[in-house]
């Protein structure tokens, strides 16, 4: 499935688009008192530190900017809780060309999916990239990884499931495109360890 951007461009990557329609998005829902078949809530902005991501992405990155999804209650993703971080590249402030996402900036993003416990439902997310290939929303077939429980390169990304928790994360860093899953790779590897 295609995601639209809210601005109406078209944006191909699965998780570039989700993320930053959740970071363009309402503020999250409340939760509802003694809902129990939700996510735990997470905060995807503590699983990497700037530090290590400009270490690794090879630009320096401004602090992460938290944008939770909170609780989904519907839709093929309910029952999580969604949590995004962006690290934006500190020399990049200016970046305005409105074809491409972030105007052109490097970032690395991070979306965070924790399910209710039992669900088995962290699956849901990798799947949905497998999907994506099938009906050609993304080029190329997902690449197997050996990271967490499941974990797969989509292209653009690498998404992740450890236990009732899901993840991707992507690394836009322009000039070094060819290296880009090796980051990748390397981030989610970091932030398995964490969960």
């Amino acid at each position: 499935m295609i995601h639209r951007h809210p601005a109406g461009r078209v944006i191909v990557s699965v998780l570039i688009a989700l993320s930053l329609a959740m970071l363009d998005s309402e503020r999250p829902m409340a939760a509802e008192s003694g809902t129990s078949n939700m996510g735990i809530a997470v905060n995807a902005c503590t699983l990497l530190s700037a530090d290590e991501i400009s270490a690794i992405a090879h630009f320096e990155v401004e602090s992460g900017i938290r944008n939770d999804s909170g609780e989904i209650r519907s839709g093929p993703y309910g029952g999580a809780y969604s949590t995004t971080c962006l690290w934006k590249a500190s020399e990049d402030r200016e970046a305005n060309d409105p074809r491409l996402p972030l105007g052109g900036a490097r970032f690395v993003i991070l979306n965070v999916m924790s399910w209710p416990a039992g669900s088995l439902q962290a699956a849901t997310f990798l799947q949905g990239f497998r999907e994506a290939a099938e009906d050609h929303t993304i080029s190329g077939k997902p690449v197997a990884l050996a990271i967490g429980d499941e974990s797969l390169w989509w292209g653009d990304g690498v998404a992740v499931r450890k236990g009732n928790t899901s993840y991707g994360v992507s690394v836009r860093s322009v000039n070094e495109r060819s290296l880009e899953r090796q980051m990748e790779e390397t981030l989610a590897s970091k932030i398995v360890e964490r969960l």
